[in-house]
């Protein structure tokens, strides 16, 4: 684990309280990824790492922390993170899936995992029995022993839930044309869910889904959306923010004959006070 002091901007639920940093393959990348966890309430929050403009140091409690930047703290279903690992390790080729023991995701054989971080998550029990309900077929050979594998249709309807347009967020109300008719409107809401969805999705399942709510690959642009997340280095990773476009400096006009002699006019006035005296 990384010993750099960082600036946490956390959710007020969470203020106040020890959270434990956990390394774990980002639910669509499998990239190695910053999370933070409040053990005790089974809560895991994403970093989004936020550069800071004009800022190159917080100044902390008895010292100075040299990294400008912050890391906005923001909850995620846990589900996601399960998804990504379930499918990865009970895969059995195309559209099959192989049961394996749900403890032995913490064995340190698996190529760039942190061990100690899937520990933390196992320990989680509340939410290690949800995702085994939500997405797995269960085979209990001990009361310690479970064997799972993925469960398509319980899979598919946890996401169908999660595109539910109800679920529609209400800052993004103003994207849908408000002339469309009622089941127009739902189904465009189902396909931004979709959208949304997809972003903590292996390929596998934003395939599923783009299938089910009717979404093109030219029309979601997920890809640019992914181009545009500004990664850190694997040892501190937090998923970034979109990286602003790059501004061409403005180039000025040569001056004219003319304007260049009305500045050296206007340098020889002189200003309108000096016509007044100084009340005395």
């Amino acid at each position: 684990m990384s010993s750099v002091k960082k600036v946490l901007v956390v959710p007020k639920q969470q203020s106040g309280k020890k959270l434990q940093q956990l390394r774990l393959p980002h639910p669509s990348t499998a990239v190695l990824s910053s999370f933070y966890a409040d053990i005790q309430a089974e809560v895991i929050l994403e970093a989004a790492t936020v550069n800071m403009k004009g800022k190159r140091s917080w100044l902390g409690d008895l010292c100075v922390i040299g990294d400008g930047s912050a890391s906005l703290l923001t909850p995620i279903d846990p589900l996601f993170i399960y998804l990504g690992l379930l499918t990865k390790f009970t895969s059995a080729g195309e559209d099959k899936w192989k049961f394996v023991d749900i403890s032995a995701l913490a064995l340190d054989t698996h190529e760039q995992m942190d061990v100690a971080s899937l520990g933390l998550l196992l320990e989680m029990k509340s939410v290690l029995s949800l995702a085994l309900e939500t997405l797995c077929e269960v085979k209990e050979i001990t009361a310690d022993t479970k064997m799972v594998r993925i469960d398509s249709q319980k899979v598919l309807g946890w996401l169908r839930r999660k595109c539910d347009p109800a679920r529609f967020p209400e800052f993004l109300k103003s994207m849908i044309p408000k002339d469309m008719a009622d089941d127009a409107v739902q189904r465009a809401k189902s396909r931004e869910m979709a959208l949304l969805v997809a972003e903590y999705l292996p390929e596998y399942w934003v395939e599923k889904i783009f299938t089910e709510f009717s979404v093109h690959d030219g029309e979601c642009g997920l890809e640019q959306r992914v181009k545009a997340v500004a990664f850190d280095s694997p040892d501190s990773y937090a998923l970034g923010v979109a990286t602003p476009s790059t501004i061409a400096p403005k180039v000025e006009k040569p001056k004219t004959a003319k304007e260049k002699q009305l500045e050296k006019a206007a340098k020889k006035s002189k200003p309108i006070t000096s016509f007044f005296q100084k009340k005395t």
